[in-house]
């Protein structure tokens, strides 16, 4: 497979050893809500839109995780009648969480080359999962899909994870092994942890980087109710139309300026979401002031905004997922847990 071709209007960076040219944004996976109600999902033909806009914008890179999405996204292409050559991630989500990843490896692989009806697949990640690793767990699992690799049915392998805990790790393996090509890695303005030492690792030797959690600040393990942006909008308060930039646009591009990533993959669910992304690109050599990052670090903590969202996001899905967050024990009532997480975020910036 040849090195993909990006659209100019569209940044691109090279994704490390894989190969490809990739565009700065990219799309992520995770498009399924919570709940069956008028408004919880997208209508198919209404994703194969987003995905055409987004592909003829100069995104030319996909993220997948459950099979389910990968199965939307080959809907998306055929409903769309794709002509570009585009990226596909595939990924055995929360692998290294199942004691049986070994006997089922070959077949979460099979699975998702048959819906996207691929022979190989161009790049493939194994997800840590939401425990505790062993270090020898974590090369076993790499030297699975190395084989695999070798075999022909992959092309590039990386590994997934959210949890900030075990990059140390990740860095460890990369510099004794050497075995994978690229990764995906959370990575926002609240969680920095992947630029004091993985990064550094990974460009030595020419890992490619795909940042994730670009906007869920918050969401990983034990926290997965919180895929919320935190820029997710008010509609019970008039936002000025003589904003130049929206902070969720200057979010994107402080992680695309940031961070080594090569792409950044937010999942994009509404048409208004994919154009505010792309056209924030245009500004990506703009300065531009991060100062009011910290109102929203813990929005999601704070029940008054949990309510507001319950009441008035722009969409279905993230009400249901506000009104979860308050219903959680632990949501409510803790004001004085969110003092200290702010204390401690004051005391990380001055330190940074």
């Amino acid at each position: 497979m040849k090195a993909m071709d990006v659209d100019c209007s569209m940044p691109s960076r090279r994704l490390g050893r894989t190969g490809f040219d990739v565009g700065v944004l990219g799309l992520g996976g995770h498009t399924y809500p919570v709940g069956n109600g008028a408004g919880f999902f997208r209508s198919p033909e209404d994703r194969a839109r987003l995905v055409r806009y987004l592909i003829n914008s100069g995104l030319n890179y996909f993220d997948t995780t459950w099979l389910e999405e990968v199965e939307l996204l080959a809907d998306s292409f055929r409903r769309s009648a794709i002509e570009k050559e585009v990226l596909v991630s595939l990924q055995y989500v929360d692998a290294l969480s199942d004691a049986r990843w070994r006997e089922k490896l070959r077949e979460e692989i099979e699975t998702r080359l048959l819906a996207m009806g691929y022979s190989q697949a161009p790049l493939f990640l194994m997800g840590m999962g939401n425990g505790a690793v062993p270090y020898g767990e974590l090369v076993d699992a790499c030297v699975s899909m190395a084989r695999l690799k070798e075999e022909g049915l992959i092309r590039n392998i990386g590994l997934s994870c959210h949890q900030t805990s075990l990059f140390g790790m990740i860095g460890r393996l990369i510099k004794e092994s050497d075995l994978i090509d690229f990764m995906m890695i959370r990575f926002n303005w609240k969680h920095r942890q992947a630029d004091e030492e993985l990064f550094p690792i990974a460009a030595e030797h020419a890992v490619g980087i795909v940042g994730m959690k670009v906007f869920c600040w918050d969401c990983g393990p034990c926290q997965w109710d919180r895929r919320i942006s935190v820029f997710e909008r008010n509609m019970g308060i008039s936002a000025s139309v003589d904003i130049d930039i929206t902070p969720a646009q200057r979010n994107l591009l402080w992680c695309i300026r940031n961070s080594p990533c090569s792409v950044v993959v937010p999942a994009m669910n509404t048409m208004r979401e994919a154009k505010e992304n792309v056209d924030a690109l245009r500004l990506i050599n703009c300065d531009f002031d991060t100062a009011d990052f910290e109102t929203y670090a813990n929005r999601l903590w704070d029940r008054r905004e949990l309510e507001q969202l319950a009441l008035n996001a722009e969409s279905g899905t993230i009400r249901a997922r506000a009104k979860i967050l308050l219903g959680a024990r632990g949501s409510l009532g803790h004001s004085r847990k969110l003092r200290i997480s702010r204390m401690f975020s004051s005391i990380a910036d001055k330190i940074r």
